[in-house]
């Protein structure tokens, strides 16, 4: 789709709010059910903005929502946080000038949370841990539509550096980047990484462009794995029942993690078992950090915690901080483009997607929708 840059002159980027615009949408109507819905669709209300979606990526938490399977966010919903797209009508407040950081043809990346802007979290600028928290794509109109409406906090102008085919990757880079910013790791540290889907192997990327030496990714999938290694992760260990942890010189001659366990573990698939598997190669004095989404309860060792002094840590989407440092990585080359990387398919095949997600794992590490 060929969009207008911020370089576009002023007379192209003006707001067409007197053309016709139709919308379509992919909404989850019931649990595992999805209807493209056409539309017309007015101008934005004041002081919110229009963009036209550019991509948008589909990630773990929305197979949850689509599913009905979400600890906190069900159908009816339109999903789509994952995303970026070029602002299209910005409608200023009493028709102030809508010139500035979000006019039209700025090519914008989205903030998904928003928090009710007055309580303790909102006012450090903390909104994903506002209670009154609202996220796009969750409680409010997501991104897999040809157009989305949104206050302007909820729009970060891109970083003109990043690649305009890594801009979806935008979002959940910057989970990794909060993450490996919560778990705290060192240079010297051992850090295990569980989980070689988008989010484990953006932490690892992470922990190693921070500085971090000896940085280890599990999973069962090889083809998981063999995708983590051509993106620049030497230290790729395939687990089973049998070796849930990679033991150091273990694991087709890899190199694990020492005997007593690795100073950081992120736990970037979200279950019992794998909570489990983190405290365990944690060693004493170590962080395991919560990167996946926990189910509503989940038990842990409290002697392990409590005795090795170790630290159960939470992680709770990012801050705007956050994805500054995620164009930045993406700028400098931090994700290389090989096979396998990204795929694409028309919005109208969002429900195929999902169900296809549902069944096993995409061969690519991000799978992606275009308006059509």
């Amino acid at each position: 789709m060929a969009v207008p840059d911020a370089h576009t002159p002023a007379a192209e980027r003006q707001p067409r709010a007197s053309r016709h615009r139709r919308q379509s949408l992919a909404r989850v109507t019931s649990a595992r059910q999805v209807e493209l819905i056409e539309r017309d669709l007015d101008g934005p209300p004041p002081g919110e903005v229009l963009v036209r979606v550019g991509e948008v990526g589909v990630c773990g938490s929305d197979l949850k929502m689509w599913a009905g399977e979400h600890a906190v966010i069900t159908p009816p919903l339109t999903l789509g946080h994952e995303a970026w797209g070029v602002v299209e009508e910005h409608a200023p407040h009493d028709g102030a000038s809508s010139s500035g950081p979000l006019a039209p043809g700025t090519p914008v990346v989205l903030f998904p949370p928003t928090g009710c802007g007055t309580c303790h979290n909102c006012a450090r600028g903390r909104e994903p841990l506002c209670v009154r928290m609202r996220f796009v794509g969750g409680q409010a109109e997501g991104a897999m539509a040809r157009y989305l409406t949104v206050p302007p906090r909820q729009l970060l102008p891109i970083d003109p550096r990043v690649p305009e085919e890594q801009r979806v990757l935008i979002e959940p880079l910057a989970v990794a980047v909060h993450a490996v910013g919560r778990a705290r790791a060192q240079a010297d540290d051992q850090a295990l990484v569980i989980g070689a889907g988008p989010i484990g192997v953006f932490c690892a990327l992470v922990l190693i462009a921070e500085g971090v030496g000896h940085v280890v990714v599990t999973d069962r999938d090889p083809l998981r794995l063999d995708l983590a290694r051509r993106l620049g992760l030497p230290r790729c260990v395939r687990i089973s029942d049998e070796q849930p942890v990679p033991a150091e010189g273990d694991a087709e001659g890899e190199e694990g993690i020492r005997t007593e366990g690795a100073d950081v573990v992120l736990d970037c698939v979200g279950a019992q078992a794998t909570t489990n598997r983190a405290l365990a190669a944690t060693c004493r004095g170590g962080r395991t950090v919560l990167v996946g989404i926990s189910p509503t309860e989940l038990t842990v060792d409290g002697v392990a915690l409590q005795r090795g002094e170790r630290e159960l840590v939470g992680v709770q989407m990012y801050q705007r901080q956050d994805f500054t440092r995620a164009m930045d990585l993406l700028a400098q080359g931090l994700i290389p483009a090989v096979d396998g990387l990204k795929r694409t398919r028309p919005l109208s095949q969002a429900g195929e997607l999902l169900t296809e997600l549902a069944r096993g794992p995409s061969p690519a590490l991000k799978e992606t929708l275009l308006p059509d």
